[in-house]
């Protein structure tokens, strides 16, 4: 494994917009999340590689009580995706069950996107090792756009991300722990990459999924359910809408069941991978139409809240990241590192003068030296943007030149109204809600 790559001494972490949280992989965080879960359950992880020392985590009460005090039989890990803890508060009226629980404010990782979120979920680790560091990355084999959502690269799940995870460390316990979801995640190339080692449970309706968590949890241990349907509500019709409250509705009604219904002695703790902004209505730029966004830049990814720009080639280092007996199918022009720095900083001026104060716009190295992906290995870091592009208020950057992705289930992307990725704090803050059964 190659280690962390240091920043050049020259690079000085630049000064954080004052509309944009630091994401955290540390303390009370997405990445805190298993551990604190196994070690409650009376699982003992043992050492994990790369994982950092962790910070004190207080689980949300009336008193406040340190994980190391919790004790459970076991512990169920709700992730509801893009339930965000400043979405959830200002619909809090809808939700019977969960504002009677006590809830905390807890950060996720950056990019705040699903993939980047899950991986860090499932292995304690930031993006700058995993490299799960966008919804869609340079694909250093193919040199094309990779959405990792639906896994289109010929890279294996394993090998993009091959660091362990804690579900892995649970089956070294003897100790598995179970993932509750729909069928179609089971042999996912994201769930493999982000969750293997899990015992996987197929459960399709919500009710389904609340039985499946009974059912695991009187085996004890750690059990995680993951529920999707508010972030499909709010990517279609914004979290403001009438779809997502009725998703919202039903899935406090969903928690109050599993409260119920859960043996004696099951700690539930629900949180979030990312919160949601809807951007209709806000400044939104279209790469195809303004020149100066897309002079330079080769390969646009990301998404619309936070951007991945790759300049024109590709420094010799996106080598390492193939396996160098296979010949890469992709064999595009080199350029130095030097050169590559002054193409991204071109590149970083011209979409600073475009984007204004809408946007936080910053070269690959000064994205590593602000923290942004905690530390970044050198597997890692070609495949990170050599200009990354974070997006202010409810401002976002399409580029109409690239075809909509088909979703999870096939079908072609709509039109999208709440987004996410970037550090804003309805992105950034997710919801730490402790039930005890």
């Amino acid at each position: 494994m190659i280690g962390a790559v240091p920043i050049p001494s020259a690079i000085a972490a630049p000064v954080l917009p004052g509309w944009a949280v630091p994401p955290r992989f540390t303390g009370p965080c997405l990445a805190s999340l298993l551990p604190v879960a196994a070690r409650a359950a009376g699982i003992d992880l043992g050492p994990m590689p790369g994982t950092p020392d962790r910070a004190p985590v207080t689980l949300p009460g009336r008193t406040g009580t340190e994980l190391d005090s919790v004790k459970a039989r076991c512990v169920i890990v709700v992730l509801a995706d893009g339930l965000g803890f400043h979405n959830l508060a200002e619909r809090a009226g809808h939700t019977r069950f969960l504002r009677r629980q006590a809830t905390a404010q807890w950060v996720t990782g950056f990019p705040s996107t699903t993939v980047a979120s899950l991986a860090t979920f499932g292995t304690g680790l930031a993006p700058g090792r995993t490299g799960m560091a966008g919804y869609a990355l340079r694909d250093p084999v193919t040199g094309r756009r990779a959405v990792l959502i639906n896994w289109d690269t010929p890279t294996p799940a394993e090998r993009w991300q091959p660091e362990p995870t804690l579900f892995d460390a649970m089956v070294r316990a003897g100790r598995p722990g179970t993932f509750i979801g729909q069928a179609r995640f089971e042999h996912s190339p994201l769930s493999r990459a982000t969750l293997r080692g899990s015992s996987f449970v197929a459960a399709e309706k919500p009710k389904e999924r609340v039985s499946a968590a009974v059912r695991a949890a009187k085996a004890g241990g750690v059990v995680y359910l993951y529920w999707g349907e508010l972030d499909k509500a709010g990517h279609r019709a914004g979290w403001r809408s009438a779809q997502w409250l009725r998703a919202l509705e039903n899935f406090d009604s969903a928690m109050a069941a599993l409260a119920a219904a859960a043996p004696s002695g099951t700690e539930i703790w629900i949180t979030a991978d990312h919160g949601m902004v809807d951007v209709s209505g806000g400044p939104e730029w279209d790469v195809a139409k303004v020149p100066e966004l897309a002079e330079g830049v080769a390969v646009v990814a990301g998404e619309p809240r936070t951007l991945d720009l790759y300049v024109e080639g590709v420094g010799p280092e996106a080598r390492v990241f193939d396996d160098p007996a296979r010949i890469p199918a992709w064999d595009g022009p080199a350029l130095d590192p030097a050169a590559t720095a002054e193409a991204a900083g071109a590149v970083a001026a011209r979409w600073r003068g475009v984007l204004g104060d809408q946007a936080w716009v910053l070269t690959r190295d000064e994205a590593i030296a602000a923290g942004l992906f905690g530390d970044v290995t050198g597997r890692v870091r070609p495949l990170l943007g050599d200009v990354v592009v974070a997006m202010a208020g409810n401002a976002s950057v399409v580029d109409t030149r690239i075809k909509p992705p088909k979703t999870v289930s096939g079908h072609p992307a709509g039109p999208m109204i709440g987004h996410h990725g970037s550090l804003t704090a309805p992105e950034m803050h997710i919801p730490l809600i402790r039930v005890a059964a």
